[in-house]
């Protein structure tokens, strides 16, 4: 399987991350630095995204 974009798995990663301070493409930190599991997010960005881009929701 190619390689994708992390963004094709998860819009919410368009946008900047208002918790961790995260740019739009690059995954969440947590409190110590470390990324987030694969494909996870803060609670804030997918809010974010899903405020921008209403028609976009997710489900």
């Amino acid at each position: 399987m190619p390689h994708r974009e992390p963004t094709i798995h998860n819009p919410a990663l368009t946008v900047t991350c208002q918790q961790c301070g995260c740019v739009p493409g690059a995954p969440c930190l947590d409190s110590r630095g470390s990324r987030l599991k694969e494909g996870r997010v803060h609670r804030r960005r997918t809010a974010e995204y899903n405020r921008r881009f209403p028609a976009k929701a997710s489900r």
